[in-house]
């Protein structure tokens, strides 16, 4: 089977490696290329992208900056993003580990470690989902959703969305078998999401789980009449969130 061609929007404030970057992945990739995070959101604003290659250090806004701006926007949630970078510290390599970030290159980048690191992060998230079931997370804080998103995605199809707007907006389109919800949310909290949920057709019959640092006892009051399957409080560990989901998917 012929391999499907990756869009590849790559962000640097520097056209010599904006330049190297693109003649790297000619052969492999249909590649873009920005100069800035604000230019980064209004590209995937236009274009379907399937791959990000993020520079660090960039003036103005930098590259964890661009990535939080851009986990905001509905279209990039779930794109995997490669940061590139001649920062290789330690404390900037955690920081991009916590961000969720699906890989890492040094500068001056090699071509083959280029284009391996592209495909293979392209290449798994378009392994087929269709058997796996869906599992709506949604979290404003963009870091623990990108954690939980780690415990589940070797076994579903997990959806992140960091913002309940955006989650309404997927679930007029989508009906997740699960919804995983925090409690604590600017604007709508777990509480009033869950009444607009429910007071929909679509979403009445898909199980909620509440996950909340509070008080178990407040939380379920404020959730009252609503039903959610479980309560879950932060931390959660793997197993956990694991067995619940299954749970929910089994009642």
């Amino acid at each position: 089977m012929k391999r499907l061609t990756p869009n590849v929007l790559v962000i640097d404030d520097s056209q010599a490696d904006q330049e190297t970057v693109a003649l790297y992945l000619q052969d492999i990739a249909n590649v873009k290329t920005v100069s800035s995070g604000d230019e980064a959101i209004e590209c995937v604003k236009r274009f379907a992208i399937d791959v990000i290659l993020l520079d660090l250090e960039m003036p103005g806004m930098d590259g964890f900056k661009t990535l939080e701006c851009l986990r905001r926007q509905e279209e990039c949630i779930n794109v995997p993003v490669v940061m590139v970078t001649g920062v290789c510290d330690r404390e900037t390599v955690l920081n991009s580990v916590i961000l969720g970030i699906d890989g890492y290159l040094v500068k001056p980048i090699n071509k083959i470690d280029l284009q391996n690191k592209v495909l293979e992060v392209f290449d798994k998230k378009s392994e087929p989902v269709v058997k796996r079931k869906t599992i709506l997370l949604v979290d404003d804080d963009m870091v623990y959703l990108k954690q939980v998103n780690n415990m589940l995605m070797d076994k579903y199809n997990a959806v992140m969305i960091n913002s309940p707007k955006l989650a309404l907006e997927y679930l007029s389109r989508h009906v997740p078998d699960v919804i995983v919800l925090d409690f604590q949310m600017p604007v709508y909290n777990g509480a009033n999401l869950m009444g607009i949920i429910k007071n929909n057709a679509v979403g009445q019959e898909v199980p909620v789980i509440i996950l909340s640092g509070l008080e178990k006892d407040k939380v379920i009051e404020s959730c009252k009449g609503y039903n959610p399957m479980a309560y879950l409080s932060k931390p959660i560990s793997k197993k956990e969130l694991e067995e619940t989901i299954e749970q929910a998917l089994n009642q």
